[in-house]
C-alpha cells in the first residue's frame, strides 16, 4: 500500500477531515490533499508527527513492514510489461523507480520488477541508443546490487548475487563476482517433487503436473546453457572433436526436450562461428532468425510437446484472461521484437566479423531487415 493511500485509510480511520490534519501539521488542506492523491509527498521533517496524528509509526506509514502478495507482484509486473510495449523502456523504468518508491522493503516486488526490466531490455533495445542502454543497464546493476545488500538469505537474495555475477562477469569485474558468489549456498535439494507429490495426493492433480512441467523446463533450459559453455572452453583449449560431440547433444538435448524455438541450432551455430565457416554458420543463422519469424503468436512452451501440456494450457490461460487487441498484438510481435536485437548483434558483435563480406550473409540480413 502506498503512503498516500496509508494516509488516507488512516485519515478516515480516525474520523478526521483533510483540513484537520492540515491544520495540526501547520500545512494547507491542497498540501494534504495532494499527499492522499500521491502527486506529492510529506516533507521528511514532517513524517514522526503525522505518523502520531494517525495514531500509527513511520515503518508502517512508509509501507517498511509491508509486503504484497504473489498475485499482486505479478500484477504490477504485467501493467509493466505491457507499459514498456506500448510506450517503451523509459515509461517502464518510471513505473518500476514509482513502485519501488511505494514498496521500498519489498525485495520480491523489486527482484520480480527487475527481472523484468533486464529482460525487456534485450527484448525491447532495437531503437534505443547505445547511451539510453548503458544507463539502463547500470539502474538494473544498482537494484540487484540493492536486493544483495539489503534482503535477507534466500530465493531472492540467491536470484539476485546469480543475476549480478553475471552482470560483473559481462563487464570484466571478476574480483567481484567471485565474491559475491562465495556467498551463495551450496544447491540444496529441490522441493518441487515432494511438492507436486503431496498436490497430488491432495487431489490437485493440474497443478501438480504444471509445478513439475515447470521444474522440466527450467532444468532442461539451464543443462543446454550448461553444454553451451561446455563447448566454449573445449575451443578455447582447442578441443575441436569434443566441441563437435557436445554441438551435437546440445542439438539433441534442446529437441528431446522440446525447448523454445532456435535453441536447436544455438550449440551447433556457436560451433560453427567459433571455427569461422562461413557457409555452416550463414546456414544456422538463417534458421534461427526463421525460428523467431516462426514464433510469433506462441508462448514460452512447446504447445505439441506432453512435457509441457499443463504449463501451456496455464498460459493460455493467463493469456486470455488479459486479453484485448492490444496484449494479442504485442503477442504477436514477440518474434519479431526478437529479431531487430539478433540482427544488431550479427551486426556488430565481433564474433560475427568474418562474415560481413559474405554476400548471402549480408543478403540474408536486409531480408529481415525489411520484415
Amino acid at each position: 500500500m502506498p503512503i498516500s493511500e496509508v494516509i488516507r485509510r488512516k485519515r478516515k480511520e480516525l474520523e478526521m477531515t483533510q483540513e484537520q490534519v492540515a491544520q495540526r501539521l501547520g500545512v494547507s488542506a491542497p498540501a494534504v490533499n495532494k499527499w492522499e492523491k500521491g502527486s506529492s509527498y510529506p516533507d521528511i521533517t514532517l513524517l514522526p508527527p503525522l505518523a502520531r496524528l494517525l495514531e500509527t509509526d513511520v515503518n508502517t506509514l512508509l509501507c517498511f513492514r509491508e509486503e504484497l502478495s504473489e498475485e499482486e507482484i505479478g500484477q504490477i509486473c504485467n501493467e509493466m510489461t505491457k507499459l514498456i510495449c506500448e510506450e517503451g523502456l523509459k515509461a517502464g523504468f518510471e513505473m518500476a523507480e514509482k513502485k519501488i518508491r511505494e514498496y521500498p522493503n519489498c525485495m520480491v516486488l523489486i527482484y520480480s520488477l527487475n527481472t523484468c526490466l533486464d529482460g525487456s531490455v534485450i527484448l525491447y533495445s532495437a531503437n534505443e541508443t547505445e547511451e539510453e542502454l548503458k544507463i539502463y543497464q547500470n539502474k538494473i546493476i544498482a537494484y540487484y546490487e540493492f536486493i544483495v545488500s539489503r534482503a535477507e538469505e534466500g530465493r531472492t537474495r540467491e536470484g539476485a548475487v546469480f543475476m549480478l555475477a553475471g552482470k560483473y562477469m559481462n563487464m570484466e569485474r571478476y574480483d567481484e563476482a567471485e565474491e559475491i558468489l562465495k556467498t551463495l549456498p551450496e544447491r540444496p535439494a529441490d522441493r518441487r517433487v515432494l511438492q507436486a507429490k503431496l498436490l497430488a495426493n491432495r487431489g490437485r492433480v493440474s497443478e501438480a503436473a504444471e509445478l513439475l512441467e515447470k521444474k522440466v523446463l527450467g532444468d532442461s533450459s539451464e543443462l543446454h546453457l550448461t553444454l553451451l559453455k561446455l563447448l566454449e572452453l573445449a575451443m578455447d583449449e582447442g578441443r575441436e572433436e569434443d566441441a563437435r560431440v557436445i554441438a551435437q547433444i546440445g542439438k539433441q538435448t534442446a529437441e528431446l526436450y522440446s525447448l523454445w524455438g532456435y535453441n536447436s541450432t544455438l550449440l551447433p551455430m556457436e560451433l560453427s562461428v567459433r571455427k569461422k565457416d562461413v557457409r555452416a554458420s550463414v546456414g544456422y543463422i538463417r534458421k534461427m532468425l526463421q525460428a523467431c519469424r516462426d514464433a510469433e503468436g506462441q508462448d514460452a512452451v512447446d504447445a505439441e510437446s506432453p512435457l509441457y501440456r499443463k504449463l501451456h494450457q496455464s498460459l493460455q490461460k493467463r493469456a486470455q484472461e488479459n486479453a484485448d487487441s492490444e496484449t494479442e498484438q504485442r503477442g504477436k510481435a514477440y518474434g519479431e521484437n526478437m529479431i531487430p536485437i539478433l540482427l544488431r548483434e550479427l551486426r556488430t558483435s565481433p564474433a560475427y566479423a568474418f562474415l560481413q563480406e559474405d554476400e548471402e550473409f549480408q543478403n540474408l540480413l536486409q531480408e529481415y531487415t525489411s520484415l
